[in-house]
Order: structure tokens, then sequence, then C-alpha cells
């Protein structure tokens, strides 16, 4: 956007023909031209087409300033607002009776300029960025970052009664992040039955089961023989007598 809006206007400066009444490329004939069905031929006929050379050099160097603005990203929201009336008054005038529509370029334009102006320029990479960090009172020309979203603290848990666990094998040889997910599968799952200790005292040998299934087979066999003695007792203790 920078770059064509400065190229346009370096080429109306330098374009003998643009300001030349006596050529057909003046821009007193360019004005009446785009004047015949606009919505805005009153203002063009009756204001800019007699001061024609004066709006003339006003657009031509409106435009390579808003380039040069943007490209530093200097004063880059004021410059985007302006290149967006620039556009529209465009649209209104030099390309309304554009057939189809979208052959003229200008309404693109305008959604472009009305882009940047929302979004503004980068805080690291522009002029705007560095003025607002010396001073607080123009940090609106700069976007502001977005910031993470606050979580609300929620009200901590009360302390459970500590538990003994069962020691896992030294020579566990599952991966760390395959024992970190075994553990918090198995931690979802105690969580579930907090009030049940037997039901938890039988997942920590089932866990470290699990987790020792590629260490040494006698780990393996002891947890299993904890394990049935749990379940053989808890049959005992529930048969009738």
């Amino acid at each position: 956007m920078s770059v064509t809006f400065l190229y346009a206007g370096i080429q109306h400066l330098t374009d003998p023909s643009y300001f030349d009444a006596s050529k057909p490329g003046f821009i007193g004939h360019l004005i009446s031209q785009y004047a015949v069905g606009s919505p805005i031929h009153d203002l063009l006929m009756g204001l800019v087409e007699p001061n024609a050379v004066a709006f003339g050099y006003v657009v031509a160097v409106g435009e390579a300033l808003i380039g040069i603005a943007v490209l530093l990203g200097l004063f880059f929201k004021v410059a985007s607002f302006l290149g967006l009336v620039l556009n529209f008054t465009f649209f209104l005038s030099a390309t309304w009776n554009a057939f189809p529509y979208y052959f003229g370029s200008d309404i693109v334009f305008v959604l472009c300029w009305l882009t940047l102006l929302l979004t503004g320029p980068q805080a690291g990479l522009s002029v705007d960025g560095w003025i607002a960090r010396s001073h607080k009172s123009v940090g609106w020309f700069v976007t502001k970052p977005i910031q993470a979203p606050i979580i609300a603290e929620t009200a901590p848990k009360p302390e459970e009664p500590v538990r003994s666990e069962i020691q896992l094998p030294a020579e566990a040889k599952l991966y760390p992040k395959q024992v970190n997910e075994v553990n918090r599968a198995f931690e979802r799952i105690k969580r579930q039955f907090v009030s049940h200790e037997e039901i938890q005292s039988i997942l920590e040998f089932v866990r470290a089961f699990v987790i020792s299934l590629g260490a040494d087979r006698n780990d393996a066999k002891k947890i299993l023989e904890g394990l049935r003695a749990i379940i053989n007792r808890d049959a005992f203790e529930s048969t009738p007598q």
C-alpha cells in the first residue's frame, strides 16, 4: 500500500501534463470526466474543478506523504485514515462508473486502508512504536499487543491425608513421557475414589505394575503377588461366617 501510494504521488508530481491545462492529461480535464454520473458531481464541478491545480498538488503530495508515513510506521493510523478518505473519494469519482464495479481498484484500497487503520503498526518495527515507548501519552498510535486472558484463581482444595505410595523399580524402561501419562491417568482415577483407601492401594499396585512392565520381571511378580494378597484378603473378609 505504501509503495503504491508513493509511486502514484511521484508519478503525478513528475508528469508534466498533469498540471498543464493544454494537455489531455490535465487534472482539470480528468475531474470533468470523473464528475459525469458521480454522486459528488456538484462538489467536483463547483469546488474541485475550478481549483484543479491546487487540488492536484494536494493529491500528489498527499499520496507521497501517506506512502512514506505508512512505510516508516510514522503516524501510521493517521496516514491510513487519510489514505482511506482519499481512495473513497476516488471511488465516488474516478472509478464510480467502472463496470463491473470490481474493475475499479479504489474500493479494494478502501478496505485495505481500513484493515491497516484498525490493526495499527507493529510496535517493534515502526517509528510510532519507538515514540510510544518514549511518550506514553501517544501510546494510542500503536495497537496494544493482545494480552493473555486472566484466569480466575480457584479456591484451594482441602489438603488430603498423606498416603504411602508404592516405590517404583529403578530399572523401569518406559520413557519419562509414558510414565507421566500413566501417572496422570491413575491420579485422575484415584481422585474419583478419594474415600476408598483400599481401592487406592490397589490402584497404586496396578500403576507400579504398568510402569514396571519393561523392568525386571521379578519386580512385576512381587507387585502381582501383593495385589493378589489384597484381593484375597478382601474376599476372605467379605465371606459370611
